[in-house]
């Protein structure tokens, strides 16, 4: 089982990428209030790689709510996965850092980044 939640969605390298998410109880529908709080997300080449790939823009849009986005740009993307490779992987964490400075890590995943045809 794994500890925290987990998602693998996949972008196109060189578009706009948005991930908005909602922090809720076990329920999955009432939010956890982050006043206060401040939330980042980080991709990596791999999970052990002290190297911190891209730091996404955004954080906590609607605290009361619960609500965080995070961005990309189209530039970022693109130069994350340069026109001469196909596919690469990207791991993803989101952290919550609290008010009282605890510190707690809500979701991972995998994004795969690809290339399209189309520029």
């Amino acid at each position: 089982m794994a500890c925290v939640a987990s998602d693998n969605p996949c972008v196109i390298a060189g578009d706009d990428l948005i991930y908005a998410l909602t922090y809720t109880e076990s329920d999955k529908v009432t939010p956890i209030n982050l006043t206060g709080a401040t939330a980042k997300m980080d991709l990596r080449e791999s999970v052990t790689n002290a190297v911190v790939a891209q730091s996404m823009s955004g954080g906590i849009i609607s605290a009361t709510e619960g609500k965080m986005e995070f961005t990309l740009t189209d530039a970022e993307t693109a130069a994350l996965l340069p026109r001469s490779e196909v596919s690469k992987n990207f791991t993803f964490s989101v952290k919550i850092t609290f008010q009282d400075s605890s510190e707690q890590t809500i979701l991972t995943g995998l994004y795969s980044f690809e290339q399209a045809a189309t520029e």
